[in-house]
Parts: C-alpha cells; structure tokens; sequence
C-alpha cells in the first residue's frame, strides 16, 4: 500500500490499542498516540477528573495539534502512519459527559480543523457494552495479584452503558468531519480476528 495515514479509535475496552500497533507492523507505518508530555500532564494533573470542561477541552485541542504536527512530519518523510486515537477521542469524551453542548465543542474545535492533517481513514471500533467492561476488567486483573487500579476514564466506562453508548456515537460525529470513516465490532472478536479484520479494511482503501 502507498503511504497512508490511519487513525484507530473507538471507546475504551474495544480493542483499539491492539489494532492499532498490528496495523502499524503491517504496514511498516510510525505509530502515535497522544505525545508522551502530554500524557504525563494529563495522568498529574488529573485531567479528566480535576478540570473544568473548557481548559480540559482546550489541553487536549493543543495536544491534537501537536500529535498532527507528529504525523505530518513522518508522512513528510515518505513513511505511512497509524494513530491510536486523534480528534475525536477527546470530544467523545466531553460529549459524552455533558461537560460541553456539542454546539460548543464544535466551535472550539473549528479554529484547529484547518490546520490537522486528515486521515484517509479512521476506523472506529465499537463493541457491546459488556464485551468492553470485561475487557477492561480482565486487563486490570491480569497484571497479578494486585489489581491495577482502573483510569478514570475506564471506570467511568465500566460503570455507566450510558456514557459508553454516548460516547461511541460521538466517535462517529466528530471523526467524519475530518474524512472517511469504516465501523469494525470487535464484541465478539479476539486479538487476531480483530487485526485480521482491520486488515481487511484498510486493504479496501483506494491506492493513491
């Protein structure tokens, strides 16, 4: 496949971190997440917990220009990349707990649209509510006697079908605005029937 750009998102438990490094071997691609400073930031200060809803908003809107300004410069280079999450990760999350009226985050979000590079595909993972939560408990049980204590955000989503549903639909809305888009249900799948599958949609994309 030609150089490529590819986002991996979907709500915590459905498998996206997973795909996201496969696709990434395969195709020989950089692989990003939110920049590492940023992610220190976040976990210190709480981010997701500890903030009113529009410097949280606007952390991460800075935190996606940078991941974007990563991305550019690799496909600069000639090489393909994989990003497990982008822009909608974080609105999902602010729609889904009312922190913000869309209308709002939509505005926001407008003065930094222009300037991402956008993906010629994000492929949104989505799952049934269960599949997720015994996944992210499963995760937590497996590190050893010791349970690894839950993210906010992954609490959060254990807890509340309601916020998981609202979230995954604000996947969809906000990822659209910045290109194509493919649904993969991983509720059923394990580790290799994800990849597997994920393959074969990004192999439907057009060659450039």
């Amino acid at each position: 496949m030609a150089q490529t750009f590819i986002v991996v998102d979907g709500n915590t438990g459905t498998g996206k971190s997973t795909v996201a490094r496969s696709l990434a071997a395969r195709l020989d691609a950089a692989l990003f997440h939110y920049p590492a400073p940023f992610v220190r930031f976040r976990d210190d200060a709480r981010l997701d917990s500890q903030l009113e809803a529009l410097p949280r908003l606007l952390y991460y809107l800075a935190a996606t220009v940078h991941l974007s300004d990563l991305v550019g410069a690799e496909l600069a280079r000639g090489r393909s990349v994989v990003c497990d999450r982008y822009l909608a990760a974080p609105l999902s999350l602010l729609a889904a707990d009312g922190s913000l009226a869309e209308g709002d985050l939509q505005r926001w979000t407008e003065l930094i649209e222009p300037s991402l590079r956008r993906p010629d595909l994000t492929l949104i993972l989505v799952s049934s509510h269960a599949a997720a939560a015994a996944r992210l408990t499963d995760s937590s049980r497996a590190s050893g006697a010791a349970a690894t204590p839950l993210t906010e955000i992954q609490g959060r989503t254990v807890r509340s079908p309601k916020f998981f549903f609202r979230r995954q639909a604000a996947l969809f809305r906000f990822a659209v605005r910045l290109g194509p888009v493919a649904e993969l249900d991983t509720t059923s799948l394990g580790p290799e029937e994800m990849r597997l599958a994920a393959f074969r949609l990004v192999d439907e994309l057009p060659r450039h």
